[in-house]
Parts: structure tokens; C-alpha cells; sequence
């Protein structure tokens, strides 16, 4: 038997009153068996409900890892109130689930932990979608140059993006027919978002235009260089116009 502190990321119905669960801690992604909590009077069901913040007591069964007991820590109820913050959660969900590897999970839990306070806080949905966007896709090897020139190096005139580099472009680099030309402020938010760090997430909230413009961006970015189909941004487009 051992414990763990973790967010459950994802539950699904096995056999009869059965889930099968999986949850990020800061030191793995754990799948185990919750026996009996889909029976109304289950102590654990609290324990299994996604995005809930629980720390588990899991034994090793005949099959895997069976959860025994445990605490909740927080449920970030208020994340979950309104379309808005279901957007968000959703999109949380599906890249945390198709992209972070059991090696990342050390670093990914405290930011998504930091995510799910602000929001549950009620601070801006689309800010905080798109800097768990840019943590993940750094994370898992595939972040932005937004420091200089992608192609020349240097800090100055930056004016558009090239996804194809993997970064910033200059005036003089750049191409029309290959790179994105990009306002001031979009240049400014993925500046941000890669670069902002976890004590300071809330430190500003994102214009909502430009910000809905980046996350199409980074959407066709992560498409384009991992294969990342994330069905979830037209759900977070359909809701924040």
C-alpha cells in the first residue's frame, strides 16, 4: 500500500459499480481500479471526481493498483461552475491526457494545480488556458523561441512568428510567403505565456481578441509539429466570442 497526492485527470465505468481512474501527482500518472463508486452511498466517489485535488491510499491487486481510501483536498468547485470555465477544463483535460508523459508529471502537477486555483479564484479562463498551453507544449519539448530572432538571433524589430522555425522573426528575416505577420500585442502574449512564471500567472489578464487569435496559432502549431489534434479550442471558441 502507498499514498499518493494527486488530480484525478480522467474516470470511466468498468464493470458493474467499477471506475477506472487516472491521476497526475507530482511524481507519476497513476491508473488504478475504484471498486463500488458509482454506488450512490460510496465513500470514494468524491475521491474519483475529475479535477478533484485528493490525496489516495492505492494497494497492488492481482490486475494493478486498487484505490483503498482517502482525503479530499480541494474540489475547485467554482472551476466548475458556468460554460466558460467547463470550456477551459475541457481543453485542460484533453492535452494534459494526449500529451504529458509519466516523465513530465513532476513538473506539470504544481501548474496545473496553480491553474485550477485561479480559476476556481475566478481569474480569466482564456489567460489561463493559454499559459497551460505554452507550459505544456515546453514541457514536452516542443516550446517557442520568443527571446529573439529565430533565424538571425537578434532581440530587435520582431515582427512575426514562424511556426516551421519554432519561433520569433525579425523585420529584416522576414518572409511573407512563410512566416505569420503578428501585432504588437500578439507578439506580447506569446512572449508572456512562454515566459511567465508559476508565482506569477495572474499577474495580468490577456485582451480577449488577440488572445483567441494566439490559441488558434499554437492550436495549428501543436497540429503541425506533434500531431496534436486538440478538439476541445472550437468548444473554448464557440463559448468566449
Amino acid at each position: 500500500m502507498f499514498e499518493i497526492e494527486a488530480i484525478i485527470l480522467r474516470e470511466s465505468p468498468f464493470k458493474d459499480n467499477d471506475m477506472m481512474v487516472t491521476a497526475l501527482s507530482n511524481e507519476n500518472i497513476h491508473s488504478f481500479l475504484a471498486k463500488g463508486v458509482m454506488k450512490i452511498d460510496s465513500k470514494n466517489k468524491v475521491l474519483v471526481t475529475k479535477f478533484n485535488k485528493v490525496r489516495l491510499e492505492l494497494s497492488r491487486g492481482k490486475e494493478g493498483y486498487n484505490l483503498r481510501t482517502g482525503t479530499l483536498l480541494n474540489s475547485y468547485l467554482h472551476a466548475k461552475e458556468g460554460l466558460t470555465s467547463l470550456a477551459i477544463l475541457d481543453f485542460i483535460s484533453e492535452i494534459t491526457n494526449k500529451i504529458v508523459s509519466k516523465d513530465e508529471a513532476s513538473v506539470i502537477y504544481p501548474i496545473l494545480d496553480k491553474i485550477l486555483s485561479l480559476l476556481d479564484e475566478g481569474f480569466d479562463g482564456l489567460t489561463l488556458a493559454l499559459i497551460y498551453f505554452a507550459k505544456v507544449l515546453t514541457i514536452a519539448g516542443y516550446g517557442l523561441n520568443v527571446d529573439s530572432c529565430q533565424i538571425c538571433h537578434q532581440k530587435e524589430a520582431i515582427t512575426a512568428l514562424s511556426t516551421m522555425d519554432g519561433g520569433f522573426i525579425c523585420e529584416n528575416c522576414f518572409d511573407a510567403s512563410i512566416h505569420l505577420k503578428l501585432n504588437a500585442n500578439e507578439l506580447k502574449i506569446l512572449r508572456y505565456i512562454f515566459k511567465v512564471d508559476i508565482d506569477n500567472f495572474a499577474k495580468a489578464v490577456l485582451p480577449k481578441e488577440e488572445s483567441l487569435h494566439v490559441l488558434n496559432i499554437l492550436e495549428q502549431f501543436a497540429l503541425d509539429t506533434v500531431d496534436l489534434n486538440l478538439k476541445s479550442i472550437a468548444f473554448i471558441r464557440r463559448i468566449i466570442k
